[in-house]
């Protein structure tokens, strides 16, 4: 079967990695891909936003299977119109998108379907906001309504710091209270009707050691995220993610894809911080690097709506960690064009090197995004493959790169215990 996997950042690499191996898999494609996915498939040069000409390719190539990596074509649509083209697809609807493209949206279904989540309000301007933020306290959490690569969210600790969060916002927005507890990942596939669950994670956020800095689209992550037992992951399935694709269900906008619930492990018990309606960048390099499963097969029982009939899919024992390799000015003004040497020096290590933002030019490779490479290794323990995944970077030389160095800390503290 023909693939065609839409997008061009790690997450997208380490889905055709996977892909790659399929041994149901004919010709990958990738539109547009970066450096790293050529090393797995053919790189076309082709406009996304261009939903016609996207069918027009899939019908020419025989494509049995669209992939869509990234949020924005989903929330844009480009699912629903390849799908009346009659050209299978994994990704939501434009509607069922919603769940990561409005803020607002998610949080008024957690209230209709009673879905743990924090408690909110909805604001559409910054007058809105400042009247509908007097009665939290502080902390507070101020979310702009649309996507914003995972950079949208302010916590504020002073008030100050809250009504500019609101006066930045400027437009629809979520005002919520601050959930105490440990954040975690948890991924879930369904094909609208059946659900299972996909593995966990837990990622690092902030731009600095010690999650200090700024909100970044993800510096580091490993996974399986331990502190989400077996117990508090069937609790989340149960009474979040089960919940949620019913009610989607109900309203006539079945989701179809993978769900990516990021959560909060409080005292009361799991609750739902929000969703994304695609792989987390960087979840997905640590993912798919566990995965025994058939990745194709997988994903093409969820698009032809047999999930029900498939295998469960199957994780190995080992934990795998991933540091992201960013340009330096990251998350503000990243500095591009640095160049970057020694990614076979890294993979003969036994890790994996997923490259994000990344462009060749005359043979050499540079970087030409924020987060530029993601550096993954496994190993049998969550320390194990930290040492291990930096012992890979270590041998990469990107003079204009920076990334931190305790990613995973909180497990490896655990483990030391």
């Amino acid at each position: 079967m023909n693939v065609l996997l839409i997008g061009s950042g790690g997450r997208e690499h380490a889905l055709a990695w996977k892909l790659a191996q399929s041994p149901g898999l004919g010709k990958l494609f990738a539109a547009p891909g970066n450096p790293g996915i050529a090393q797995c498939a053919e790189l076309i040069e082709m406009d996304v936003t261009d939903h016609a000409t996207v069918a027009a390719f899939c019908q020419r190539q025989d494509i049995g299977l669209v992939v869509i990596g990234p949020e924005a074509p989903l929330v844009a649509g480009l699912g629903d119109d390849l799908r009346a083209a009659g050209i299978p697809v994994f990704g939501p609807d434009k509607a069922a998108a919603q769940l990561e493209g409005s803020k607002g949206f998610t949080k008024d279904l957690c209230a209709r379907a009673d879905i743990p989540t924090a408690g909110y309000v909805r604001a559409e301007s910054a007058e809105d906001g400042l009247v509908k933020l007097e009665p939290f306290g502080l902390p507070v959490v101020i979310k702009a309504d649309g996507l914003a690569a995972g950079k949208g969210v302010v916590i504020a600790m002073t008030h100050e710091e809250a009504e500019r969060a609101v006066r930045d916002a400027d437009g629809p927005m979520v005002i919520e209270e601050f959930l105490e507890g440990e954040e975690a990942s948890l991924f879930a596939l369904t094909d609208g009707k059946t659900v299972v669950a996909f593995g966990s994670a837990q990622d690092h956020k902030r731009v600095g050691d010690g999650d200090v800095g700024p909100n970044t689209g993800g510096m580091g992550a490993y996974s399986p995220a331990r502190v989400l037992t077996s117990a508090l992951e069937a609790q989340a399935m149960r009474e979040i993610v089960e919940p949620t694709v019913a009610a989607m269900a109900e309203v006539g906008t079945p989701f179809v894809g993978v769900l990516y619930a990021g959560l909060m492990l409080t005292d009361a018990g799991p609750k739902l911080i929000e969703y994304n309606a695609r792989f987390g960048d960087p979840e997905c390099q640590v993912l798919m690097p566990r995965l025994e499963s058939d990745l194709l097969e997988i994903l093409l029982a969820c698009a032809e709506g047999r999930l029900a009939e498939a295998e469960p899919p199957r994780f190995s024992g080992r934990v795998a960690l991933t540091v992201v390799m960013a340009a330096r000015g990251y998350p503000g003004t990243p500095e591009t064009g640095g160049t970057i040497d020694g990614l076979d020096r890294a993979e003969a290590t036994g890790a994996i090197v997923f490259q994000a933002g990344t462009r060749i030019n005359d043979g050499a490779l540079f970087a030409s995004g924020g987060r530029v490479l993601a550096v993954t290794a496994e190993g049998p323990t969550v320390r194990w493959a930290q040492q291990a995944a930096y012992t890979a970077v270590d041998r990469i030389d990107f003079p204009s790169g920076f990334c931190r160095r305790d990613i995973g800390w909180r497990e490896v503290a655990r483990e030391q215990a």
